[in-house]
């Protein structure tokens, strides 16, 4: 837009007319304030939500844009007639408001519009480089994760910058769907301060499209992105030596076939096991350097914490010998000699199985001193240890617990850092979850019944607080009571139907046995008090009563 151009054409208009005896700026701002109440009156008695669909509808839109037109130029018609340069003015008075008004957030002032993306950690598990890849236009990270979940957001720190990225957790352990609420608050809290920019829910839970569907509905740019991992490619056997001297020299044991999709715990032996293979079949100038980072790139399961089951199968290796070092040499020597009990082709390995398919042996003297320099192992679970046990089965939902024994053996193995299904501390806390009666277990069939409650009729009549609150019922009287206090100070956005009446009156109500009758009683004692008014058809409000108290008062 040419400032000095429109000016122009508005002072040769105003000429062919003769209206320049009447444009004194006096004049031409008293005409800016009534076009300015002009624009206002289209959005008078309109709520938020609808003021922000009032220009989806093409009439409602070209009236307001009449009135923003009006409202400009009477603007810049006072400022030709003032000698104010708008492009100077408006210049020097953003630098005013930047010295005047420091930000709070400087991270947030960069131009461009952002793109959330707000991840449900306890249903999906992206990393950085697969989030990047899922939707390349988001710029912040919102991770929101359960209580005993330990997040590795270094991936996503390294992808988006470290304040970028926050980490959100869940407080309670115990409540269900506590973290979709969560989340879905959080949508709410950034779009009410930042409503032109872009959200995206990372999540394979449809739960969510019912909120973001009314996000979209209300203008809002927000949707829901699933996430699949993809499976990694199946692992060649290597290829046999064509010599008898190199094929005796290089013997290796058969690659175990097994499935990366199962949606079993893995042990750390088994993913320990899958590095072995790996290494092998890599050549020599492709070995990683970083052993935690390779582990876990093997692990495709849904684990509850990725990076440690991958440090607990890096010092599994470590401590029989097969370490980095020894698995990146260009020949291997871990054969017959070190590896044992290898599984045969017609034998395979399933990951689901929870004890270690093979047997690493280790020389005597690094077994000695391995075993010196280890702490004494703990054969019993602490009482912080079944308590966090507890919380985790009761925040499962039932589709997700263990069905059998050795599915539950390999969650509690993981969850207190056993390498070892036959770990005395995993046949211990076993027991106790059967002694608090949270488990049993019938021929490798588990089953969770449900804790023993007290009754809460009983509950109720012993505590006399209950008893007090609920001698204590609102009447039709007091909520109405309660309503015009509220209304009275809201001068504006008052509920203008019937239908918003109601449901205003139901939040004073929540306490009353059935609100929603409560409301219309309500409703009726304001219509025979003539405090409120219903239109011709019987839907619109007014308050009559209201503007008759105001107008006393004045």
């Amino acid at each position: 837009m040419d400032i000095k151009a429109l000016q122009t054409r508005l002072r040769e208009f105003a000429a062919a007319r003769d209206w320049q005896p009447y444009h004194a700026p006096k004049n031409l701002a008293m005409a800016l304030m009534v076009e300015a109440a002009e624009l206002l009156e289209l959005f008078q008695w309109q709520t938020l939500t609808e003021s922000r669909g009032f220009t989806r509808n093409a009439p409602d839109k070209e009236r307001v844009a009449d009135e923003i037109a009006d409202v400009l130029l009477y603007l810049l018609q006072l400022a030709d007639h003032t000698d104010v340069d708008v492009e100077q003015a408006v210049e020097r008075k953003l630098r005013k408001n930047a010295q005047k008004y420091p930000a709070k957030h400087p991270e947030k002032a960069a131009p461009g519009l952002k793109g959330h993306l707000l991840i449900d950690w306890e249903n999906v598990q992206p990393r950085g480089e697969e989030l990047r890849k899922l939707v390349p236009e988001g710029t912040d990270v919102w991770i929101f994760h359960g209580p005993l979940q330990k997040v590795d957001a270094s991936s996503h720190r390294l992808a988006y910058g470290a304040s970028k990225v926050a980490l959100v957790p869940r407080p309670d352990v115990s409540k269900k769907n506590a973290l979709d609420f969560q989340l879905s608050y959080y949508i709410g809290y950034i779009s009410a301060r930042q409503p032109q920019e872009r959200f995206v829910v990372v999540s394979n839970d449809t739960g969510y499209d019912p909120m973001l569907e009314h996000a979209r509905e209300l203008g809002f740019d927000a949707q829901r992105r699933p996430f699949r991992r993809q499976p990694l490619p199946a692992i060649a056997a290597p290829v046999k030596p064509k010599s008898k001297a190199a094929a005796a020299k290089s013997k290796l044991p058969p690659t175990p076939v097994y499935s990366l999709a199962s949606p079993m715990v893995p042990s750390a032996a088994q993913i320990a096991w899958r590095a072995i293979v790996h290494l092998r079949s890599l050549p020599a100038d492709g070995r990683p350097v970083d052993l935690d980072v390779f582990m876990e790139s093997l692990i495709s399961e849904p684990v509850m914490d990725r990076s440690d089951l991958a440090r607990r199968a890096s010092q599994l290796l470590r401590a029989r010998r097969l370490g980095l070092a020894r698995a990146t040499d260009e020949t291997p020597r871990a054969s017959a000699a070190s590896v044992s009990a290898a599984p045969s082709p017609a034998a395979p390995m399933p990951v689901a199985q929870p004890s270690p398919p093979v047997t690493l042996a280790s020389p005597a003297k690094t077994k000695k001193k391995a075993a010196e320099n280890a702490a004494p192992a703990s054969t019993k679970a602490t009482r912080q240890d079944m308590q966090q046990l507890v919380k985790l089965l009761d925040g499962l939902a039932v589709s997700e617990r263990p069905a059998r024994k050795d599915m539950l053996v390999a969650l509690l193995q993981n969850h207190l850092g056993e390498t070892s299904v036959q770990s005395l501390r995993v046949a211990h806390a076993l027991a106790q979850l059967q002694a608090l009666k949270r488990v049993t277990v019938k021929k490798d069939v588990v089953s969770y019944p449900s804790p023993e409650r007290a009754p809460a009729t009983a509950k109720k009549a012993a505590d006399p607080a209950v008893s007090k609150v609920a001698a204590a019922k609102p009447t039709a009287a007091k909520v109405a009571q309660a309503v015009l206090a509220s209304l009275q100070k809201m001068p504006m956005n008052k509920p203008t139907r019937v239908t918003g009446l109601l449901k205003f009156i139901e939040t004073h109500a929540a306490k009353a046995a059935d609100p929603q009758s409560m409301a219309r009683q309500v409703c009726t004692l304001l219509q025979a008090r003539q405090e409120v008014a219903l239109s011709p058809d019987g839907k619109g409000v007014t308050y009559p009563g209201l503007k008759a108290k105001r107008a006393a008062g004045a």
